[in-house]
């Protein structure tokens, strides 16, 4: 990108005139520091979705980026979280809070950095070590925002629990969450509205008290206003409640039939966000068809179900201190509720009930598409972190899917528009190009030539921002045309794991799910045993 250049010329009006449009509406072009801000911006709102590979993504951009310098500590802290949190791999994120130790001493980001290496440390069992660095910590940081909870750390890691109450307190844990998933449905409403065949209970944020009940089939309007949460016009000084039909009954939330309770919640800004506490299976009977079309193969119906409940276990087990575990859009799995629900799509949630995919021990981070165009991608090349079962695969059950080929033509104009609305700024482009292609044959980034200099971005990021109805997939080729850009393609998707068409394919050549699985997942386990939700 190109910043005018101010030059010192005689009696030439110029320069002044260009620092007074500087000055006044700001540079016409951005910066590279404004392309930072940015992507720490993208990347902050994909963190607060739980969208955090994508977020990983963005905050590895930015520290790659040259005069990015005001967003590296943070972005180094962010990563780390992401890796230690989301991921569960420790050794990335010590090995990142380290480098952050090393660069900014004496800062803040230091000192949270040595307290989470201490916690991590603690998780892993390493209690001397962990009490010596919550020893530091207290040491150099005597006035920390942490000091409280690193001297009681500290203790801890001096008198570690034994296995059997370790064990106990574990269990005591997951007895407390139970088996149900907080699905986040609504956000920033302004006004909610409940009904169901059975009477509703309204109870405090606690649930052992109880407010006020709903009448069958009354439709009741939730509000806040005022500093006050309005039940069917009925003030309570709470920001928060639960609603539950009696005797398992199903309520109506805004139009759509829901099985499980509800949590009512109000935000900073006085706006409604609403969270279904659902069962897991019945969780996922909203969303198997909401994923993969029901009439598809029995086989390949029960992979999606054992894929989505391995999905959303990861993501319970790693959003325990979040508002809730999983959102019911596209970012995290589609979930239509009772009225998406078919007898086909239950049976085989039904028939899978339990089964998931494990890595060492533990539900696998199972990411799925619509169609691979006949090779799987990496998931290092997408989100740059290694995941060793999203790995590269030949996939041809999904290259001899119907439809899998694909062309599109988008204009420049069109192009920059959807660039602009999503915070990428370009002048007139002259021309688009792949700038790197990952082994698959996927576009990596793709370079944008335009009047005010040059931009580039992450293959993905080009899909999913102008227009990824269009441009399928990142699997493609791209050629100048009269005024835009036509593209031919493979596949649907991100490429990462499961491609469903293909899970189609090989289920209607014969194959049981679970040979599916194991051929999108390589070196995964399928357990064999009913298991439970676990914490």
């Amino acid at each position: 990108m190109v910043v005018i250049p101010l030059q010192q010329r005689s009696y030439n009006p110029l320069p002044f005139v260009l620092l007074i449009i500087l000055v006044v509406f700001g540079s016409p072009f951005p910066t590279l520091a404004d392309d930072a801000a940015r992507k720490m911006r993208e990347a902050d709102s994909h963190f607060n979705r739980g969208e955090y590979l994508e977020a990983l993504a963005d905050y590895q951009e930015v520290l790659e980026q040259a005069k990015s310098g005001d967003h590296q500590p943070k972005s180094l802290m962010m990563s780390a979280t992401i890796y230690s949190t989301f991921l569960k791999d420790h050794d990335s994120a010590l090995a990142l809070y380290s480098q952050v130790r090393a660069k900014y001493p004496g800062s803040v980001y230091e000192a949270d950095a040595l307290f989470q290496t201490a916690m991590i440390q603690y998780e892993k069992g390493r209690y001397g070590e962990a009490s010596r660095l919550f020893t530091l910590y207290l040491q150099k940081f005597p006035y920390g925002s942490r000091r409280d909870v690193a001297a009681f750390m500290r203790d801890a890691s001096d008198h570690p629990l034994g296995e059997a109450d370790r064990k106990a307190r574990e269990q005591a844990t997951r007895q407390d969450r139970g088996d149900a998933i907080r699905v986040l449905v609504l956000e920033n409403a302004g006004e909610i509205r409940v009904d169901s065949s059975s009477r509703i209970e309204v109870r405090n944020p606690s649930g052992n008290a109880l407010l006020s009940t709903i009448a069958p089939l009354q439709e009741t309007r939730i509000r806040f206003d005022g500093g006050l949460l309005l039940v069917g016009g009925r003030p309570y000084p709470l920001t928060e409640c639960l609603l539950a039909a009696e005797q398992g009954g199903k309520l109506r939330v805004n139009g759509t039939l829901y099985r499980g309770a509800w949590k009512i919640a109000v935000t900073r800004e006085g706006r409604l966000v609403a969270y279904n506490l659902v069962d897991l299976e019945a969780y996922l009977y909203g969303v198997v068809p909401k994923e993969m079309p029901p009439a598809w193969p029995d086989e390949a119906l029960k992979a999606q179900a054992v894929v989505s409940r391995t999905f959303a276990l990861y993501q319970k087990e790693v959003n325990s201190t979040r508002d809730y575990d999983i959102s019911a859009s596209t970012a995290s799995q589609v979930y239509g509720g009772v009225a998406a629900e078919t007898d086909r799509t239950r049976r085989a949630v039904d028939a899978t009930r339990g089964r998931i995919l494990l890595y060492g021990g533990r539900p696998a981070l199972t990411y799925f598409h619509a169609n691979s165009g006949g090779v799987t991608e990496d998931a290092r090349h997408v989100w740059r972190v290694a995941i060793p079962y999203l790995q590269s695969i030949s996939d041809e059950p999904s290259a001899r899917a119907p439809g899998g080929s694909w062309a599109a033509f988008l204009t420049f104009q069109q192009i920059r528009d959807t660039l602009h609305r999503n915070g990428v700024r370009v002048g007139d482009i002259r021309a688009i190009e792949p700038a790197s292609v990952s082994p698959s044959g996927r576009v990596t980034k793709v370079r944008i030539e335009h009047s005010s200099g040059t931009t580039v971005i992450s293959g993905n990021q080009f899909r999913t921002m102008t227009d990824p109805s269009a441009v399928k997939s990142t699997l493609f080729k791209a050629g100048t045309a009269a005024g835009g850009i036509r593209f031919e393609g493979r596949g649907a998707g991100h490429g990462v794991g499961l491609s469903q068409w293909g899970a189609r394919m090989m289920a209607e050549g014969g194959s049981p799910y679970r040979e599916i699985l194991l051929h999108y997942y390589r070196g995964l386990e399928l357990n064999e045993e009913v298991v439970k939700v676990r914490r």
